[in-house]
């Protein structure tokens, strides 16, 4: 269920920083550090150190998707309805990588030629910075309790929408809720 190895880097680095964790036994510094309550592992080592999370959650995904329009449901003239579709699936951070890289691999970049040095500087479609605030947003304040929909995050290049909705609109960045990035 948990990735033997990257849990006992984990425990391995807080007993480096926390001198005393080396004294306790396996048991207590698992149920310290919230991998396990009662010797059950909790939803934060499953998302974290799981093997394959989805196996027992699998609503905590996400769907990626780039549409020919603006809009979801709209589509091309030759009836595409996607330009790319994807549901990404791991540990929080395998999702995390695997978001960003869907997002940058469907972002155009322009080139620019600095006229005074003759510099290349490539210039993403949407700050990376931002992308990437929201992405982890996403992530971090999604709906984790057992009364959630179901509703993956999903991202569709201009908005990210963890449940409950969060809208990333076009190149300025706003929101619906009070969390606005610009």
């Amino acid at each position: 269920m948990l990735d033997k190895s990257k849990l006992e880097h984990y425990v391995n680095q807080m007993k480096a920083e926390r001198p005393g964790f080396s004294k306790l036994s396996e048991e207590q510094i698992l149920e310290m550090l919230a991998i396990t309550r009662n010797g059950i592992p909790t939803l934060a080592a499953i998302m974290n150190f799981g093997i394959y999370p989805q196996g027992y959650v699998p609503q905590l995904a996400i769907t990626a998707v780039v549409v020919p329009g603006k809009e979801i449901g709209e589509h091309s003239r030759d009836a595409e309805r996607f330009l790319d579709n994807k549901r990404i699936e791991g540990t929080l951070s395998e999702m995390f990588a695997e978001a960003m890289s869907f997002c940058t691999r469907n972002m155009k970049v322009r080139t620019v030629i600095d006229s005074k040095t003759g510099e290349r500087a490539d210039r993403t479609e949407y700050p990376i910075g931002a992308v990437r605030e929201a992405v982890l947003n996403a992530l971090i304040h999604r709906d984790y309790s057992h009364f959630t929909e179901g509703t993956p995050i999903q991202i569709d290049m201009c908005d990210i929408l963890p449940p409950p909705s969060l809208t990333l609109r076009g190149r300025g960045f706003s929101a619906k809720n009070t969390n606005v990035f610009r």
